[in-house]
């Protein structure tokens, strides 16, 4: 038996919600299949939002006693998670009208044979690259540095190398990311799983072209928004663009506003207390604020903590005197995402205006820039 299912959404009956459907692009797909799952079983379809970094509700799904479920769901195409009932999640990327079959198939790395979507084979083909890229690039570089910090007595000059070690692994896996998604995604679905991790430094103008012929075919839904957004945000943030204003509150519960910094070159750090190349990189700017005039040089910092304890405590370690605010929000911050922060450790160094004229320079990079503009 098929069965019609809306959205959570759809089924609530008040102006708000009526106002949020009329600018919703309504279409039905389906998912069929038969899994080993136990009587009365139910299958939750999870929608995926990059923006919030959360998952929605979609759909309950029924499954009958032999396993079998079809349904047919009302609401736009995007990226979802089939959530079975033991909590693992299988990732489907779904566009208009695509009938999806989800079968068990030991022999795929994802653990299920899924058929009927394209869009789906891409999202899936994303994320084995993805971990594979992650674990040559990233994982050794990072456990070297975590080691090292354990450890308890390494000099800070190694600690500084191995720091840069996994921030340039974590640029080359972005840049490689930037690369599979231009030759294997296209302009299906799959793109906006993608977009959480463009780099916008790598091949920015082909990813718009790519964007340009989504928006084109799929103009209206929550995901082209999504996507144009961010490829927004990062003009926002190009060499020579204005910062977009940052305002909150420091861990003694002053206000503070990146505006009133104008007049000196001014570094915007993005940091928390979980990103160890973040704390490295906390020891190099004590020596950079004593070396410079605070009316020639100063630090603002952003903390991307999910509470004040953890942040007091790392900024007390780290011996943090500069300006510094938090929302608590970590990277789902309103201000993480002015600057399309995704990953730490991000920097900006601006003008004394306020223009944007340099990203991410750490260690010897930084201090050669404040030398060549401000000299021995």
């Amino acid at each position: 038996m098929k069965r019609v299912l809306k959205t959570l959404a759809q089924s609530l009956f008040f102006p708000a919600a009526l106002t949020l459907l009329s600018a919703a692009v309504h279409a039905e797909f389906s998912l069929s299949g038969n899994l080993p799952l136990a009587a009365d079983a139910e299958l939750r379809l999870l929608r995926e939002d990059l923006d919030l970094r959360s998952r929605s509700l979609e759909a309950a799904i029924e499954v009958d006693p032999s396993g079998s479920f079809s349904a047919t769901i009302e609401g736009e195409a995007g990226v979802f998670y089939l959530e079975l009932p033991n909590g693992s999640l299988i990732p489907l990327a779904i566009a208009e009208s695509q009938s999806v079959e989800i079968d068990p198939d030991s022999s795929h790395p994802s653990g299920f044979r899924i058929s009927g979507s394209p869009d789906t084979d891409a999202f899936i083909a994303y994320e084995i690259f993805r971990r594979d890229s992650l674990q040559r690039l990233v994982y050794a570089p990072r456990a070297a540095l975590n080691a090292a910090k354990d450890a308890g007595n390494v000099p800070a000059a190694r600690m500084a190398e191995l720091s840069e070690g996994e921030v340039q692994g974590y640029l080359a896996h972005r840049r490689e990311l930037n690369d599979f998604t231009l030759k294997k995604i296209g302009n299906s679905i799959a793109l906006y799983a993608t977009s959480l991790r463009w780099d916008g430094d790598h091949r920015i103008s082909e990813l718009e072209a790519l964007f340009s012929d989504f928006e084109a075919k799929r103009p209206k839904l929550a995901i082209t928004r999504s996507m144009k957004a961010r490829l927004d945000r990062f003009r926002r943030t190009a060499i020579g663009a204005e910062a977009a204003p940052l305002e909150g509150t420091s861990l003694d519960g002053a206000s503070l506003r990146l505006a009133n910094y104008r007049g000196r070159l001014t570094l915007v750090d993005f940091w928390a207390s979980w990103c160890v190349p973040c704390r490295v990189e906390n020891r190099h700017y004590i020596g950079l604020r004593e070396k410079y005039p605070r009316d020639q040089f100063e630090v603002f910092g952003v903390n991307l903590d999910d509470n004040e304890p953890i942040w007091s405590m790392a900024s007390k370690r780290d011996r943090v005197t500069w300006p510094q605010i938090s929302d608590f929000q970590g990277l789902n911050s309103p201000m993480a995402k002015a600057y399309n922060v995704s990953a730490l450790p991000m920097s900006f160094l601006l003008d004394a205006e306020g223009k944007i004229i340099a990203r991410n320079l750490r260690g010897d990079q930084l201090a050669e820039k404040l030398e060549e503009l401000l000299g021995e």
